[in-house]
């Protein structure tokens, strides 16, 4: 079964929640909602999109049948994750925009304002 994962990153990195996902299964079916979560304990896991039922238990509206394919799909997932994680750590500009214009450039005199 072939499963694509894609990563929405969270800024509040002091949220339970770290990221977004959604998956496409098989080129035919996406599944949107899927939040990586922090456990207390410092793992991560994926939560399927649920909903809040009105006796206050949520329930998920989607999920996998068998423990091979939720293995597959939060493997995926996971993967991409840390991937996204890499590439957000190790983001440095090319030149320091410190003052709005790249370092070593002058700053024009004819400007609007």
């Amino acid at each position: 079964m072939k499963v694509e994962a894609r990563i929405t990153l969270l800024a509040d990195s002091t949220n339970a929640v770290k990221a977004l996902a959604s998956i496409t299964i098989e080129e035919s079916f996406v599944v949107t909602g899927i939040r990586v979560i922090e456990s207390q304990k410092g793992s991560l896991f994926c939560s399927m999109p649920s909903r809040k039922m009105p006796n206050g238990e949520y329930k998920d509206i989607c999920f996998p049948l068998s423990a091979e394919v939720r293995t597959l799909m939060t493997d995926e997932i996971l993967k991409v994750y840390y991937e996204e994680v890499g590439k957000a750590q190790n983001t440095v500009p090319d030149e320091d925009f410190s003052n709005g214009f790249p370092i070593n450039t002058e700053i024009p005199d004819d400007l609007p304002f």
